[in-house]
């Protein structure tokens, strides 16, 4: 799997402990949607990571939860 986004686009990365999947679009906003709703309605809640087309992590979201934290861009 490739730590960086193909063709620029922006990466959803579930991840549920023993197994990864990962979606990918042009659209931040639909992944931060996407992502919202299924971490609220799996049964297994996955711990997530949003990142840019440059691999850089935007936002996370841990399996407790409930919305987005955005990355610290200070950190380096």
């Amino acid at each position: 799997m490739s730590e960086v986004g193909q063709g620029g686009l922006f990466k959803l990365v579930a991840d549920y402990g023993t197994s990864e999947s990962w979606l990918q679009s042009s659209n931040e906003h639909t992944l931060r949607m996407f992502g919202e709703d299924h971490h609220k309605s799996a049964k297994i809640t996955p711990e997530l990571t949003l990142q840019a087309p440059d691999g850089s992590v935007i936002a996370t979201m841990d399996h407790w939860a409930y919305e987005w934290k955005e990355a610290d861009k200070g950190a380096a």
